[in-house]
């Protein structure tokens, strides 16, 4: 079977190694419009730590080296078992360990080819084509079974739609708020013992709330994630409208006076524009007669808070394979099932994600935290961010779980 997989990301490089170790009949190709995840300086400057929970590590743990690597290479977190791990570091180490245990690094006749830089620009749902660009222009490549693992603007999405615009029901929202991610030297007060977490939390007469929180990096700095909720045109790119270092410094804990920007990582904070985050869902995750399946962010995008995106997108990359290796391949029975399975907890994740916007809400958020702190330490009952990263977590059991929760968020949900 030639499987060609739209997106290099955590669940489409996951995947083609599940796909390579799972038949030798197998060929699989990903196209990836950004630059080969080895390239780190974006991952050191513009990114934020994925925290990678007991069942996701379970689902990556089955790829040979890569519970070794992930030790090596990610922060673990004492508390809730998580591991810290960039995005595009992930990346890289999938990238390595798939090309190492396959034995076979994209020449003729290869089972395996990898290309980055070379965006998918047009997909073909009858044909069963793909159009690819490359530097010496447009070439089609044809494929038996295409996976879109290529994010919440995913061209195979689009398709789709295009196709059977009423089946595959899509709907998206963009939550209110920005953000960016700041790089700090870790204060030296803190180096002997980093923290698990620096909550960042502001509020301006003018603007309203800023909020985020620093978590520690591989590289001994401080990674900080800050959100805030743009009031007008001065605060699109910064919030507050800061523009200058000094400005951003004021931003930072006053209880950690050594606290101090780097003049390169402030004026690249300053100066790179703000990132969206979406909440959508899909009625439909397969085309059959296209051949066609969706997975991840593609299928279904939530807000950041619970960290459910990469564990979510790798349990639908698990359940393609195994339903592959159940059927023998039959896609008839394969993407049916798929659709079964996958759906109701694709709709169920990014619905849980909502709670953000009550966490972060002025007075809902402090009646949530409340009712959180009386649940875990008067009942002794998991928290929503512990019970998700359980090994046996259902997230449309965890969803009922916090019906009234997500009841609520619904409601702050801004008009599409």
């Amino acid at each position: 079977m030639n499987i060609v997989i739209v997106g290099a990301g955590p669940a489409g490089l996951f995947l083609a190694n599940r796909l390579l170790a799972l038949s030798s009949n197998h060929t699989v190709q990903l196209y990836e419009s950004n630059q080969h995840p080895t390239n780190l300086e974006y991952a050191d400057t513009r990114e934020f730590g994925l925290g990678l929970g007991a069942k996701v590590q379970q689902y990556l743990n089955s790829i040979e080296g890569l519970k070794q690597q992930l030790d090596s290479q990610g922060i673990k977190l004492a508390s809730g078992g998580l591991i810290l791990i960039p995005r595009r570091h992930l990346c890289a180490l999938l990238v390595q360990l798939l090309t190492r245990n396959t034995h076979q690094i994209s020449h003729q006749n290869s089972r395996l080819s990898i290309n980055f830089n070379v965006p998918v620009v047009d997909v073909d749902l009858v044909r069963h084509e793909v159009v690819i660009e490359k530097n010496s222009g447009h070439e089609t490549v044809a494929y038996d079974l295409l996976v879109g693992a290529d994010g919440i603007h995913s061209v195979v999405r689009k398709a789709m739609m295009l196709s059977k615009p009423d089946e595959i029901d899509f709907r998206q929202q963009q939550r209110p708020h920005l953000w960016k991610v700041l790089q700090l030297p870790m204060p030296s007060e803190l180096q002997q013992s980093p923290p698990r977490l620096i909550q960042l939390r502001k509020r301006n007469a003018q603007f309203g709330l800023v909020f985020g929180g620093c978590l520690p990096g591989k590289n001994g700095n401080l990674t900080a994630l800050i959100f805030w909720q743009p009031v007008g045109n001065s605060d699109r790119i910064n919030s507050y409208g800061i523009k200058s270092q000094q400005e951003l410094q004021q931003m930072l804990p006053k209880k950690f006076p050594s606290f101090k920007l780097n003049e390169e990582q402030a004026a690249a904070f300053l100066t790179a524009q703000p990132g969206h985050e979406y909440w959508s869902q899909c009625r439909y995750y397969h085309d059959l007669q296209a051949q066609a399946v969706l997975i991840g962010d593609a299928a279904h995008s939530m807000f950041s808070l619970l960290g459910q995106g990469c564990s979510a997108a790798i349990k639908d990359a698990v359940v393609l394979e195994s339903l592959l290796r159940q059927h023998s391949e039959q896609l008839s029975l394969v993407l049916p099932e798929f659709f079964a399975q996958q759906v109701e907890e694709g709709h169920a994740v990014s619905d849980l994600g909502l709670i953000a916007l009550v966490f972060y809400h002025r007075w809902l958020g402090l009646l949530y935290k409340i009712t959180t702190l009386l649940w875990v330490v008067v009942l002794r009952q998991p928290s929503i961010f512990a019970r998700l990263n359980q090994v046996d977590a259902n997230y449309v059991q965890v969803l009922h779980e916090n019906r009234f929760w997500i009841w609520l968020a619904k409601k702050l949900l801004p008009n599409p």
